[in-house]
């Protein structure tokens, strides 16, 4: 494991042994229904039983998994399950191995932080994050990785496809359809917002978020912007 700073003293393990597993992304999206097993019930094919006993073996105190997409220039994006007793949550991180200290993109928990990016965005990093040459336009566990700080008020007409095929690319091999529907109307703890792109970078308009002025400094919020986009350089 990468040192993450903040961190140091915590039971982090690399969480890349989970990728693998459906039961991994149903729990993992239980951040996009606020908790509400049966649509990724029906949507993954499992039982309610079986994504409880999977919940709870990602939330082990004792081990916290940590997930990491690689951007450009040395930048990580570091999704880490915080797995404090009464205090848990997951933690989307922007770090660079010679930072003292990581950024906050989003936080999922009851005082939730968010969101940490858009549409728009989430498509990029999951484009870049596909094996080169391969025939797959997007990398669906990237996607799906990320899909709980995405949300955006102006989504594409296209949306509930791709991230159906998203889902199925993951394992799930259930209703598909009927869950992408649910959980791009839920997106999250903050439902649907809207973004807005100005010269310091793309802004987000919820109160909640970090990436905003007054909660980000203006050069780190054109930063994320250009690492989070097409270009994906900063």
């Amino acid at each position: 494991m990468p040192v993450i700073p903040g961190y140091e003293d915590d039971p982090l393990v690399d969480g890349a042994y989970l990728t693998d597993e459906p039961l991994f992304w149903a729990c993992h999206l239980l951040q996009c229904t606020n908790g509400v097993e049966e649509p990724l019930c029906a949507g993954f094919g499992v039982s309610k039983d079986d994504l409880l006993q999977f919940f709870e073996r990602v939330s082990a105190q004792h081990r916290w998994p940590v997930l990491s997409v690689p951007l450009s220039a040395g930048h990580v994006l570091h999704v880490l399950y915080r797995n404090l007793p009464g205090e848990g949550g997951y933690d989307y991180l922007l770090h660079r191995p010679d930072w003292t200290a990581t950024v906050p993109l989003a936080r999922v928990e009851g005082c939730f932080r968010g969101p940490g990016l858009c549409w728009p965005e989430l498509l990029a990093v999951a484009h870049k994050a596909a094996e080169v040459g391969s025939a797959a336009r997007l990398d669906p566990q990237t996607f799906l990785l990320l899909l709980p700080i995405m949300s955006d008020a102006d989504l594409p007409e296209d949306a509930d496809d791709v991230l159906a095929a998203m889902l199925t690319a993951c394992g799930a091999t259930g209703e598909t359809g009927a869950l992408a529907r649910i959980l791009l109307e839920e997106q999250s703890c903050w439902g649907p917002q809207p973004w807005t792109l100005t010269p310091a970078g793309r802004i987000s308009e919820s109160r909640y978020a970090f990436r905003r002025p007054g909660e980000m400094s203006s050069d780190m919020l054109a930063q994320v912007s250009l690492l989070l986009g097409p270009g994906g350089n900063a």
